[in-house]
């Protein structure tokens, strides 16, 4: 078996399902840009706002369970299997590269960072764009060493994905696997990655301007959205964050548990021990990360997702070639990224839950479809678990006044204090702390 590199590969995408389904809970809710993914595609949801940045490749991922049931589980199950097929498809063309356990070995440190578990499951881009990231530039190097239709409709399917998933990720791939197909004079090749980008951006292009009014304004709009794209210290953002939370912004966080982070300073260093033999993975890494480490003033750790899966070639590479203690390498690696994973989980699990909870009540409530959910607390999740639709307040306006010409249930969510216009709904207290009302929802009476 270690000598097959394939039947390898397929043992650690089946181990990754399993870790997936151990680590992960099943029944654990959307939250706020899963639900805007979802939504889009999920026959009697109303469709979440489709922000400027955004884009629908992964609402097509998860479009074929949706159709059926709506059910976090099920969602979770569908989205582990389409994660542990896509990391077996992603590390594929390496095994006519590399040594057998090279590829194994670089899937299977990608497949155990804590990132890669939480969100194997979580209806989100960034792991697909590591995906198509690898088999994009694992397929360029195929169609250098070897040719061949299978190399080229990977090199087209990767950056294709990659387009259809986050626009913006694909020109920072292409930055490096365009020039390095012009200078080894695969002109075919070239040709690939720039039709094939250019036929995943379509879908982005063709709704800037049916909903943005043209590609720049969307573009801008995007930048916005971001909080502008500028320099900014991302790279100490992105560190502080690495070991959680999901989301910081403001990435005012204090540092914690430094010695944990040992593994996000080796692994560029691992990596770059073996770019000199393996220069395009590292180096279409550090492009992916760039925008991320220098231009955005937050940090995600998700967005990191397709630097890891590129790095983690020359990183295989490297610990293969020195041979260090291996079985320690691994335990040290395990041990750090559950105990990450574990952190992660008790902080986000909950809160999901709890939030589901008490929308949970609003149905219970008597907020149910057709419904209209306003105010300035209303995030996609909860609309997604009502079915209602969302208006939203203009500045100055009552909840009243914008909600006069709209029929069915209309009902509030807020923390605390009922919102301007609502004086005289029917009050329901959704939640509690100490014997105080933490979130309230008001109903309208029936017109």
């Amino acid at each position: 078996m270690l000598s097959r590199p394939v039947p390898l590969l397929g043992l650690v995408a089946l181990g990754y399902l399993v870790l997936q389904a151990v680590s992960v809970p099943a029944d654990m809710t959307l939250e706020w840009d899963e639900a805007v993914y979802t939504s889009q595609v999920a026959p009697g949801v109303p469709d979440a706002v489709f922000s400027a940045p955004r884009a629908r490749g992964v609402t097509w991922l998860v479009a074929p369970v949706v159709q059926f049931t709506t059910d976090p589980a099920a969602i979770r199950w569908w989205m582990m299997i389409v994660a542990a097929a896509g990391l077996f498809l992603a590390f594929l063309p390496w095994t006519k590269l590399l040594k057998p356990a090279v590829p194994a070995l670089a899937a299977g440190l990608f497949a155990t960072l804590w990132v890669t578990v939480w969100y194997g499951p979580q209806v989100m881009p960034n792991l697909y764009v590591a995906y198509g990231a690898v088999l994009a530039i694992g397929s360029l190097l195929v169609v250098k060493e070897h040719g061949g239709w299978a190399a080229y409709a990977g090199l087209a399917a990767g950056f294709a994905g990659v387009a259809m998933l986050r626009p913006s990720d694909v020109l920072w791939l292409g930055v490096i696997a365009g020039p390095a197909a012009l200078l080894w004079r695969r002109w075919a090749a070239a040709a690939t990655i720039l039709v094939s980008a250019a036929l995943g951006m379509v879908p982005w292009v063709v709704e800037a301007y049916t909903s943005f009014g043209s590609l720049l304004h969307r573009w801008a709009a995007a930048g916005e959205v971001q909080g502008g794209i500028a320099p900014a210290p991302g790279f100490w953002y992105e560190f502080k964050a690495a070991n959680g939370p999901a989301f910081c912004r403001p990435c005012d966080i204090p540092l914690d548990r430094p010695y944990l982070l040992i593994w996000w300073a080796a692994l560029p260093v691992l990596a770059l021990v073996s770019a000199r033999r393996w220069p395009v993975p590292a180096l279409a890494g550090l492009a992916m990360a760039a925008p991320y480490l220098f231009l955005v003033d937050y940090a995600a750790p998700r967005f990191l997702l397709p630097a890891y899966g590129l790095l983690m070639i020359p990183v295989a590479v490297t610990v293969i070639r020195f041979r260090p203690p291996f079985v320690v390498l691994l335990a040290a690696h395990m041990v750090v990224q559950f105990m990450v994973l574990d952190g992660v989980k008790g902080q986000d699990y909950p809160l999901r839950q709890f939030q589901a909870s008490f929308v949970r009540k609003m149905i219970d409530a008597g907020v149910t479809t057709p419904c209209t959910l306003v105010g300035t607390s209303v995030n996609p999740a909860h609309q997604f678990l009502t079915r209602c639709e969302v208006r939203i307040v203009k500045p100055g306006e009552s909840v009243a006044e914008a909600t006069r010409d709209v029929g069915g249930v209309v009902a509030t969510l807020t923390q605390k204090t009922p919102p301007k216009g609502s004086e005289g709904w029917e009050r329901h207290v959704l939640a509690t702390s100490n014997g105080k009302p933490t979130w309230i929802t008001m109903i309208r009476p029936n017109l």
